[in-house]
């Protein structure tokens, strides 16, 4: 389960480090580590609550034991994690697992399908047919619909939605390569493999306060992994910020969390660097849809502002729909108390937040909205 932890009081070699790293900055260029370092003061609060040892790391990994947690908060009897449904299957790679193609599964009494490509979106044509808008959606569970249905997840209600809203004369496709458990930089990794063949229109990609605790998961797995993993070369940053950590698949738990949570900004700016320069690439226009959390109704107001300010900096499109939950109870917003993902009633929410927020711009990249 996340939650926001109590706030911890630093101690003073913390704060005699900060202040040097901090007067360092007044007189050097501000390069990506001091940027993380400066941004360290204001969102390590948040992200050291962010505790991933719980429910989030039991639902997407089943090769782990779930920590303790409140009755009120464990599944039923039968309930199945994602990570042993028989949804994945393990890869050698650093994306550690693919979906299976051809699925038509029922999984905790929900029907799971996926398509020929092992991705839960209906069959596409590769190369894209003339007369096609293709929409192109990288993200993790919250945006692949962990928790319901094949066509409730907000990527489905977004698509019929666009082909009616523009022109009738183009069909409007919205293809769903989210996959649970996807980290920032492994949806970097999946981009920089998958995105080219699929000739998009449009690049989505969700991004959310909890990114930080899905990327410390992962590279968790990787480091510990025997063997690890090779770092795909569009990913160097990812090897930088391991190397500046200097981490050992033989630290403690506590003693890994602490030394990638100091590079959770370089980590976070990393990714988004890197999905800017698979759009530049691919000469496509890229959003990044800043999603709310639904674990619980918790505010990450540093860590928000953090995000924005790097996916900005970058010069990526952003949709910020943060607040669609806003006026829901986290009844309301999310699956259950065991598994803390949109609901039905959360995704409607967010596909709401998303087509407001494109109907005020009046257009899609290259594709005009009907008045």
């Amino acid at each position: 389960m996340i939650r926001l932890s109590p706030a911890g009081r630093a101690d003073a070699s913390s704060l005699l480090a900060c202040v040097a790293i901090l007067a360092v900055g007044a007189f050097a260029p501000e390069h990506d580590w001091l940027r993380a370092a400066r941004g360290e003061a204001r969102i390590g609060r948040e992200i050291g609550g962010l505790e991933t040892r719980g429910y989030y790391e039991a639902i997407i990994d089943a090769n782990r034991g779930p920590a303790a947690a409140p009755a009120l908060d464990a599944p039923p009897p039968g309930w199945v994690p994602f990570g042993a449904a028989g949804i994945v299957e393990p890869s050698p790679t650093y994306l550690r697992w693919a979906m299976r193609p051809n699925l038509d599964v029922i999984w905790n009494g929900i029907p799971f399908r996926t398509n020929s490509r092992g991705y839960r979106t209906p069959e596409v044509a590769i190369p894209r047919p003339e007369g096609v808008y293709r929409v192109v959606v990288f993200g993790s569970s919250n945006t692949m619909g962990h928790g319901v249905g094949d066509d409730e997840a907000y990527p489905r209600l977004i698509e019929p939605w666009l082909d009616r809203a523009t022109d009738p004369g183009v069909r409007v496709e919205v293809v769903n390569l989210s996959v649970s458990g996807d980290s920032p930089s492994r949806r970097l990794a999946r981009m920089t493999e998958e995105a080219a063949a699929y000739q998009p229109d449009w690049i989505l990609c969700d991004a959310s306060v909890l990114d930080v605790a899905l990327e410390e998961m992962h590279l968790e797995a990787v480091i510990r992994s025997d063997p690890r993993p090779e770092i795909p070369p569009a990913l160097g940053y990812v090897r930088e910020a391991l190397d500046r950590a200097m981490v050992s698949p033989t630290d403690s738990a506590d003693v890994l969390r602490k030394k990638l949570q100091r590079e959770a900004g370089s980590l976070l700016e990393g990714a988004f660097a890197g999905w800017a320069r698979i759009a530049r690439e691919l000469d496509t226009p890229m959003t990044v849809v800043v999603i709310p959390r639904a674990d619980a109704k918790l505010d990450n107001p540093a860590l928000s502002e953090f995000i924005r300010a790097a996916v900005r900096r970058e010069g990526l499109d952003l949709l910020d729909l943060g607040d669609a939950f806003r006026d829901l109870s986290p009844e309301e917003f999310r699956v259950s108390p065991w598994d803390k993902h949109p609901s039905v009633r959360g995704h409607r929410a967010i596909f709401e937040a998303f087509r407001a927020a494109v109907a005020e711009r009046g257009t899609l990249p290259g594709l005009s909205l009907a008045e």
